[in-house]
């Protein structure tokens, strides 16, 4: 399939910043050490308190559906583009690609299935170990998993490794699926994986996966429901944190919890995330949150998140509307400028990370559906937004010191809505304030920095910057984006231009 223009032209712009990445690529954890909470809470840092920079590729399918050299591939193209965190499901339950959906215990690419027991009725807390088998050469559905780990590390990125697909496994709620995680094999099986992946420092573990903890009464379809799913992923979270640690944890104590970093993957609600059910949890380090079709309310709902207090933990941005997907209204409506937006939302809301997705690579299988429209995962990773936002847009979070942004709207006369949102951000040292333009409608700006300051544009869809002349203190005028750009941030700063 010859791929549209767009596409080429988005391919040739990653290679052309390819070369220029490790100037400012993302240290491993043997420099930095590992993954916390930071001091002011919002974000994520390592334990030397160098910011870590959350820019995620969803890769659901990534254990279950590719054979080795397609994982390579798939994992060489990320790391090149500047991704960090690569978001991934080690025991799926197969959709997506207008191909039939499930069984829960679906075997990867080799044949191997996962756990004991049938097809559709597999018993989780029996994992399906074979010895004698290896990552290179595996013999069972954990050599090969091994092997994605490994691979993942390897590069020098992190995987957000979620245990099972909840939607599915733990509240039976999609396709022919049926429940078949209850509190102590929820412990079990969490207990195997952190023992198995204990020594790998790369590893976020995210529970959940397109669920919701708890419904009671109605769910957001106003179909009857109600389920407490909560005290599984707790004891899920618990038998993770025993694995890792050799000792027993406990979801409500602190103790222990420092040796692992944990996050919740909710379903695509935006009224219904981590912070709803699990926000005091001592297992849970951030914040996690979807809304899937709802792209206007990124801001808002991570803003939400961002004022929240006893205690304040970072948000985590982690599946939005896919690149290139349909949503039912035509192949292609979701365009780069809207994961632009969804991205940039989320920065300017204080998140400490987002995760982007193309419409083809999340399920990796097939090509029909309203997500692939057609492409295959291979022909997806030259969707151009991929490149605006794993080179471009870190490059600009990293060069404007994203870590101290607060969100601060007070300079903008005017923040419009929807597709016209105006957002603002100023540094915790006072000396750079920033607006996004989420399209190139004109909004009215004040200068609130102190002393006379410069005014730049920049073009998130090419990185461009260019002049915009200079505010004096307490000023303010009408700014407009330059002509035919389709979003714009523009930056005051009282200081000289990072170099």
């Amino acid at each position: 399939m010859k791929l549209p223009l767009r596409l080429t032209l988005g391919l040739a712009s990653a290679a052309l910043t390819h070369a220029s990445f490790a100037a400012h690529a993302q240290e491993a954890w043997q420099a930095h050490g590992a993954l916390k909470v930071s001091t002011d809470g919002h974000r994520i840092a390592h334990a030397d308190n160098t910011p870590f920079l959350w820019i995620g590729d969803t890769a659901w399918g990534l254990f279950q559906q590719l054979k080795r050299e397609e994982v390579d591939a798939y994992l060489d193209n990320r790391k090149a583009l500047g991704f960090t965190v690569v978001q991934a499901v080690i025991h799926w339950y197969p959709h997506g690609g207008g191909l039939p959906t499930g069984p829960s215990n679906a075997a990867d690419a080799y044949g191997f299935r996962p756990f004991a027991g049938s097809d559709s009725a597999p018993d989780p807390a029996r994992p399906a170990v074979t010895p004698g088998g290896s990552p290179q050469a595996p013999n069972d559905y954990w050599d090969n998993a091994d092997y994605v780990v490994e691979a993942v590390r390897k590069r020098g990125m992190y995987l957000a490794l979620l245990p099972t697909w909840g939607r599915a496994t733990v509240a039976g709620q999609f396709g022919e699926s049926s429940t078949i995680f209850n509190e102590d094999r929820a412990r079990a099986y969490g207990e195997f994986l952190g023992a198995r992946y204990r020594n790998q420092p790369h590893i976020i573990w995210v529970l959940g996966g397109d669920v919701k903890a708890q419904i009671d009464g109605y769910d957001k379809n106003q179909a009857p429901a109600s389920f407490d799913k909560r005290p599984v992923f707790r004891a899920m979270a618990e038998g993770i944190g025993a694995g890792v640690t050799g000792r027993k944890l406990a979801w409500n104590r602190p103790d222990g919890w420092d040796a692992l970093f944990m996050t919740y993957h909710p379903d695509g609600d935006p009224l219904d995330n981590s912070s709803k059910w699990f926000h005091a949890d001592a297992w849970l380090d951030a914040n996690g949150v979807e809304v899937w079709r709802e792209v206007d309310q990124v801001y808002p709902v991570m803003l939400g998140d961002y004022g929240l207090k006893s205690p304040v933990k970072p948000s985590l941005f982690l599946e939005g509307s896919y690149e290139f997907g349909s949503y039912r209204n035509g192949c292609g409506s979701v365009t780069p400028v809207m994961v632009r937006r969804q991205a940039y939302h989320t920065f300017f809301a204080g998140g400490a990370g987002h995760t982007y997705g193309a419409g083809p690579i999340w399920a990796m299988r097939g090509t029909g559906g309203d997500y692939n429209c057609g492409y295959t995962w291979k022909q997806a990773l030259a969707f151009p937004a991929a490149n605006q936002f794993a080179t471009i847009a870190r490059k600009f979070l990293e060069r404007y010191d994203w870590a101290r942004w607060i969100p601060d709207g007070r300079m903008i006369n005017g923040v419009g809505e929807k597709a016209s949102l105006k957002t603002g951000v100023v540094t915790s040292d006072g000396k750079r304030a920033l607006v996004y333009f989420s399209d190139g409608s004109a909004t009215r700006v004040r200068n609130r920095l102190s002393g006379k300051v410069e005014a730049r544009w920049f073009d998130p869809r090419s990185g461009e910057e260019s002049a915009a002349g200079t505010f004096g203190e307490g000023e303010e005028r009408s700014m407009l984006p330059p002509d035919r750009w389709e979003d714009a941030v523009l930056i005051l700063e009282a200081t000289p231009s990072p170099k």
